[in-house]
């Protein structure tokens, strides 16, 4: 069975506007997806970027240091980097092994980064995590930083 010849146009255009409107949906979509920062994927190589910076303690280091890692915002201050790294700190925060033990063992460490990687040598999922943060943290925060 043929169809009409009016009737098969209209199929095709329904089937060419139905594909426009899903490729228009998935570009959208794709665009506004915010892309994962990897960085150094390091904890070690992450504290010894840290190290080397100049500008450490000068308030844009800083504003990044904590926005990296919080929520996004449309804060002018924090429009570079605000929220940059929350899906990996939001991972670490989800990991059991990732406990206030270790993070109370890394902030004892100061500027030791072989002290700091040492706190995570027996948590490999946490340190994974770990890893994925800082590494972010490091590629987000240097130009503000260094």
């Amino acid at each position: 069975m043929t169809l009409p010849k009016t009737l098969r146009i209209r199929v095709v255009e329904r089937a060419f506007a139905s594909l426009v409107a899903l490729g228009a949906s998935a570009a959208c979509t794709a665009s506004t997806e915010p892309q994962l920062r990897v960085g150094v994927d390091d904890v070690f190589k992450a504290c010894q970027v840290r190290v080397a910076w100049k500008e450490s303690t000068a308030e844009t280091c800083v504003n990044c240091l904590a926005a990296a890692v919080s929520p996004a915002c449309e804060c002018e201050a924090f429009k570079e980097f605000g929220g940059l790294c929350h899906a990996q700190d939001e991972a670490r925060r989800a990991e059991p092994s990732c406990t206030g033990a270790s993070e109370d063992c890394a902030r004892a460490c100061g500027a030791g980064c072989s002290c700091l990687e040492a706190c995570y040598v027996q948590t490999s999922a946490c340190k994974r995590l770990i890893d994925a943060r800082d590494g972010c943290v490091v590629d987000v925060c240097t130009r503000s930083c260094d």
